[in-house]
């Protein structure tokens, strides 16, 4: 089967390997499509643990094509999404906790084990779940692992309840996924990005964004012109150095500062200002079992616009030139299609 591997170092394509099979409690998925996340750009630039070679990409949707011999809660032609987290311990506290990711000899599609830039995959079947029935697009769902990643951080980890004033810095799939869940939690919301941003911004409005700002260093006067405290709760989606600054200035005192995006570097930022201002730091890694039972929920409720994320479906011997439409601000999700 076609798949594109990573190999080391300057080292990536696509490959002819074999198929996997499925062991007694997995299923074997046949993908239909597997978005490019902001982590295979880290892993191709050596930014992001990996164990080569291993086949790329962790979102994904596709249809059960073979099941284990003691999976008896799918079946052939099920379409499924699934968590990353497919290898852990199963004992460590976090483990017993439900906090997969946190587990120390954890091992994620994508990175850890081979992952959905192929044709086919397995995964357990304890971690599949069936796509809500009704979906307009099944190959939509490719997204769900990203939102479920925002609900983790904007329901799960932190804190937006009604009328909270609430900033996005980074108009980017993650954070318009976070814009969606903030307004649903009945917050009041700012989403700045850069000049490069219009069309996300533009979207950003769309999709219920109270205020956009293209220009950062506007940012300061924009929310003093709205209250002099700051705002409430700050979700830093970039995974850039400028972009977790900005949030701290702008966030009151006692505020909720939620770190998105991934750097892939050590970054400097001033420690002091979350000491002087009493902030409250939340992170996530990824997401867990119940950030995707939330997920799926709003999915089938149709409380959520992901459709409209989806900016182009390129054949996964393209994936160069998917790869570079992710890097082109006018983009949102990018999905390789095998």
């Amino acid at each position: 089967m076609k798949a594109l591997v990573k190999r080391g170092s300057a080292d990536m394509g696509i490959e002819n390997i074999a198929e996997p099979t499925p062991q007694k409690h997995e299923i074997k998925i046949k993908v239909l499509a597997a978005g490019i996340c902001g982590t295979d750009i880290h892993i191709m630039k050596d930014e992001y643990p990996y164990n080569a070679p291993v086949v790329m990409g962790h979102e994904y949707v596709g249809v059960i094509d073979e099941v284990g011999a003691e999976v008896d809660h799918f079946k052939r032609g099920d379409s499924v999404v699934s968590l990353t987290a497919v290898k852990t311990c199963g004992k460590c506290r976090y483990c017993q906790e439900g906090a997969l990711m946190l587990c120390p000899e954890r091992l994620s599609i994508g990175s850890g084990v081979n992952g959905a830039f192929a044709e086919y995959l397995t995964v357990p079947a304890r971690l599949a779940y069936r796509v809500p029935a009704g979906v307009a697009s099944v190959e939509d769902l490719a997204i769900t692992e990203p939102f479920a990643c925002a609900v983790r951080a904007v329901v799960e980890r932190s804190s937006v309840t009604a009328g909270d004033l609430v900033l996005i810095s980074g108009p980017g799939t993650i954070g318009l996924l976070a814009l969606q869940l903030a307004k649903i939690q009945g917050g009041y919301v700012i989403v700045v990005g850069t000049s490069e941003d219009e069309k996300r911004l533009d979207l950003a409005k769309k999709l219920g964004a109270d205020l956009v700002l293209s220009e950062p260093d506007d940012l300061n006067r924009l929310v003093n012109e709205i209250t002099p405290d700051g705002v409430d709760v700050a979700f830093e989606c970039a995974g850039v150095e400028a972009s977790g600054e900005k949030c701290l200035q702008v966030l009151r005192k006692q505020g909720i500062f939620s770190q998105v995006g991934l750097y892939g570097r050590k970054i400097a930022i001033n420690m002091d200002q979350f000491l002087y201002k009493e902030i409250t730091v939340t992170t996530n890694f990824a997401s867990e079992p119940t950030s995707w039972d939330k997920a799926l929920r709003l999915i089938k409720n149709n409380q959520v616009n992901l459709h409209s994320l989806i900016s182009a479906r390129i054949p996964l011997e393209e994936w160069e030139k998917g790869f570079e439409l992710f890097f082109d601000k006018s983009n949102l999700k990018i999905f390789l299609v095998p």
